[in-house]
């Protein structure tokens, strides 16, 4: 909340009362779940111990499935079941559910849900209004739709992998980051929001075809694609370079591995970086007179302010330039962002006690509200920590029913 409205009474998450039903793994369906969470869905996820099992809980230690902290971060807040879906009961209880909800989540490859009697068809036959959104890898239809996909493949399948590299160099080198995962969590929500508005205006219910390769392509690299439909150009790797201006890049500093950025966009921030380096002699070089001179002479201009930045911190060399007004920023690592004091300020790094993991310091949700609230950071779900939960207090069946499928395997 911001000062003035501190004393503003707190509203309830703007979700509240909105119930969401996922069959999800990996990052990007279980990511949007907890961003559902969040805003104050319930969220409950089905797992299945036959074939079923979230794919991050095998992160783990040993062979304990509740011990994988990737899959704790990706599942903060949600309720998790765990039911049988090979078996007709198991299944039953999972149509149950869908009849509950409002919104069901789906990133399994396409086909797998359609198979067992719960695909997009299926679920609208349960509930008209249902709002449902798939998020495979590739998209539902196509003839790629079938691929399997993980985040390094899809990483390439957008061309994030070719373009993520620096110039001249003999193979692609792309990211870690899976991209494609997050950029399909963060839209997910989004769309789930206004569909929910149409419902509410309509009555009626929509299936999102949601591809995470199409969305880390319009999210990461939509200039490119605009380049070779409208100017049939063929966009290369760049690296850290700027095709309008110079010096600009990410330049060694002192200590093992660590970098500072500066980025030059006007004369009047050259001429602050020649005086914060010491060299004033630099602005009477014609090899630097203009912008276009730096950019022809970006190699040798390179040179001179990596010989400056060695001598320094990368959190010196920031500090100097950006007191005279040159755009600069250290390049942080993880230990830099867990101790940052801006992200510690504004409550970005939370500590999550987990279950069978103890406390987890972590990214939490990156907004805030002036006024209500976003959930906090609750443990994510051991592996059918909310059957009586869900089984029992949503669907209203007695804890001895619940035992009877317990045994018999329904309920695992």
């Amino acid at each position: 909340m911001t000062p003035s409205d501190a004393g503003a009474p707190v509203r309830r998450p703007p979700l509240t009362g909105v119930k969401v039903l996922t069959f999800t793994t990996g990052i990007a369906g279980p990511n949007a779940g907890r961003l559902l969470a969040a805003w104050g869905a319930e969220v409950i996820k089905v797992e299945s111990r036959h074939g079923g099992i979230d794919s991050f809980r095998h992160f783990g230690t040993g062979e304990d499935l509740d011990t994988s902290t990737r899959f704790a971060e990706k599942n903060l807040g949600v309720l998790g079941v765990t039911l049988n879906l090979k078996d007709p009961v198991g299944l039953r209880l999972a149509r149950e559910l869908a009849t509950r909800s409002d919104v069901v989540l789906d990133n399994f490859r396409p086909g797998v849900l359609r198979r067992i009697g719960l695909g997009a068809d299926d679920l609208r036959s349960l509930r008209n209004d249902l709002i449902i959104v798939q998020m495979p890898g590739l998209g539902v239809t196509g003839p790629k739709s079938r691929y399997g996909s993980w985040g390094a493949t899809l990483n390439a399948f957008s061309g994030i992998t070719y373009l993520w590299n620096h110039p001249g160099q003999d193979r692609p080198i792309g990211s870690q980051g899976v991209y494609p995962d997050y950029f399909a969590s963060v839209l997910a929500p989004s769309v789930v929001m206004r569909a929910l508005l149409v419902r509410r205006l309509t009555g009626e219910g929509v299936t999102i075809d949601l591809s995470q390769a199409e969305a880390a392509a319009y999210g990461g690299i939509g200039v490119s694609l605009l380049d070779v439909a409208v100017n049939d150009a063929d966009p290369r790797p760049t690296g850290n370079a700027s095709a309008m201006y110079a010096p600009q890049g990410a330049y060694p500093c002192a200590g093992e591995d660590r970098w500072c950025v500066i980025a030059v966009e006007a004369d009047t921030q050259w001429e602050a970086l020649c005086e914060a380096m010491d060299r004033a002699d630099l602005l009477a070089d014609e090899r630097f007179s203009s912008p276009r001179a730096r950019l022809e002479n970006r190699s040798a201009l390179d040179d001179v302010v990596a010989s400056w930045t060695r001598g320094r911190s990368p959190e010196q060399a920031e500090a100097v330039l950006r007191a005279r007004g040159v755009p600069a920023g250290s390049v942080a690592r993880g230990q830099d962002l867990v101790n940052d004091e801006h992200l510690r300020s504004r409550g970005f790094i939370v500590t999550v006690d987990q279950p069978q993991i103890g406390p987890m310091t972590i990214a939490g949700m990156p907004m805030r509200l002036a006024s209500g609230r976003i959930q906090g950071s609750e443990p994510a779900p051991t592996l059918g920590q909310h059957n009586e939960d869900v089984l029992c207090g949503i669907l209203g069946y007695s804890r001895e029913q619940l035992d009877e499928w317990v045994s018999a395997g329904a309920v695992t």
